[in-house]
């Protein structure tokens, strides 16, 4: 298990300060901290601990409530059913899109998005992301995008993660930022040439 990355990104995708997760598991901030940067590997008691929070980290919420969220968000940030259908877009990715978010929610996220995103998204059902068998992934890669004036393409990193509504449905919360070629070669450098990484739930 990737700890640092497990810690890192479950905390990020509740957005949660280290230290309200420090207090969950009984240890000061300092070690989340150390966990998360590497330095060490928490003990057996936390990594139950963590296994439990990962695992029932998204039925939190109803959806209307988190989905809601989602749409103030002024970066990029937008929900995917199994079938690639906008549930939900955020403000950034509306700005991103040049549309309104009447003519994107409740479409096929393909319209609006090619090349690598395409891929991704193959990748995360291949994986099981839509029976919640993965903790998150991460993609990285060149998106088509298809807005008012045609189509242009932009470097994207996103984080990718299940979110389950009260009904049970697995929706995916896709988090992504726009990079410029100096941060994408820096960042595929980073994972090692890979452009997908996926993290499995325990």
């Amino acid at each position: 298990m990737n700890w640092p990355s497990i810690i890192r990104n479950f905390r990020m995708s509740k957005r949660l300060k280290q230290a309200a997760l420090a207090a969950d598991l009984g240890v000061t901030q300092a070690m989340i901290s150390r966990w998360e940067n590497g330095e060490s590997d928490p003990p057996e008691r936390v990594k139950r601990r963590m296994a439990e929070l990962v695992q029932d980290a998204f039925v939190v919420a109803p959806a209307p409530t988190w989905m809601d969220l989602v749409t103030l968000n002024p970066a990029v940030e937008f929900v995917t059913d199994s079938l690639g259908m906008f549930k939900a877009v955020s403000r950034g990715a509306v700005d991103l899109f040049g549309v309104t978010r009447e003519e994107i929610e409740g479409r096929r996220a393909s319209q609006y998005l090619g090349e690598d995103f395409t891929a991704a998204m193959d990748h995360l059902r291949d994986h099981g992301m839509f029976q919640n068998n993965l903790a998150f992934a991460q993609s990285l890669g060149s998106v088509e995008i298809n807005v008012a004036s045609g189509m242009k393409n932009v470097l994207c990193d996103f984080i990718h993660w299940p979110r389950i509504s009260e009904a049970r449905t697995v929706y995916c919360v896709h988090s992504g930022a726009v990079i410029d070629e100096a941060a994408y070669a820096r960042r595929l450098e980073e994972r090692h040439g890979e452009r997908f990484v996926t993290r499995k739930t325990f």
